[in-house]
């Protein structure tokens, strides 16, 4: 079994998870704890090209795509990507992976809700039973509100977009639903689970330090468990 742990940072675009996959890394090595990080897509990796270009419109709406075919690329980069993930883990080293395979949630997204259960049991049976993706220790997961990220679309620019929000950050729609799908899937394992809800009571967003203090809780127990 791996001696390492796996924990997935996952939330909508513009949610600050590269943020946070970082504030843990360096919070781990402070506590003499060897991690790795990896982010998906791998945007150069052969699929992650799939997925890059499908994100650009190359192959039509994501709404005219079938929520397995969507899933397929994604899935498919973490598997390519799956040796290094397992020789990490297998040498001790806690893995923080900023999204991994719930980030598939926007597939799930578009489906009728009534649809919602079966189509994250094809997920997880895709990946972790038939690819053979490991399943994650733990996931945490950013809620930032829909409006907020939908605001900020044009914002942070990541290369493969080539200066224009790619069609899931440009579709509000999606982006309020996949905030409800990724609910929905910490609310079927809450014991695999942390929701951090980034908006205050006035509808402000939490800086980046009071983010992380709502994450260290979730991160502190598992070190006080290794130990």
């Amino acid at each position: 079994m791996p001696s390492g742990k796996l924990i997935a940072v996952e939330g909508a675009d513009k949610a600050g998870k590269h943020t946070q996959v970082m504030n843990i890394v360096n919070y781990l090595q402070n506590h003499n704890i060897p991690v790795q990080t990896l982010d998906f897509p791998q945007y150069k990796a052969f699929f992650g090209r799939f997925v890059r270009d499908y994100l650009n419109g190359k192959f039509g709406a994501t709404r005219d795509l079938p929520a397995e075919y969507t899933m397929l690329p994604y899935a498919l980069d973490r598997q390519q990507h799956m040796p290094m993930i397992k020789h990490w883990l297998d040498t001790g080293h806690w893995v923080i992976l900023d999204r991994y395979t719930y980030s598939n949630a926007f597939s799930i997204a578009k489906t009728p809700r009534n649809q919602w259960d079966s189509k994250i049991d094809f997920l997880e049976n895709l990946e972790f039973t038939n690819m053979g993706i490991l399943r994650p220790d733990y996931n945490i997961y950013l809620y930032l509100d829909p409006r907020v990220a939908y605001d900020m679309r044009n914002t942070g620019l990541k290369e493969y977009q080539n200066g224009k929000p790619d069609i899931h950050e440009s579709d509000f729609q999606l982006l309020y639903d996949v905030s409800n799908v990724y609910r929905h899937i910490a609310s079927r394992d809450p014991k695999k689970w942390t929701v951090v809800d980034e908006m205050r009571p006035d509808g402000t967003r939490m800086s980046i330090d009071e983010v992380f203090a709502a994450i260290r809780p979730t991160i502190d127990n598992f070190i006080q468990k290794k130990r």
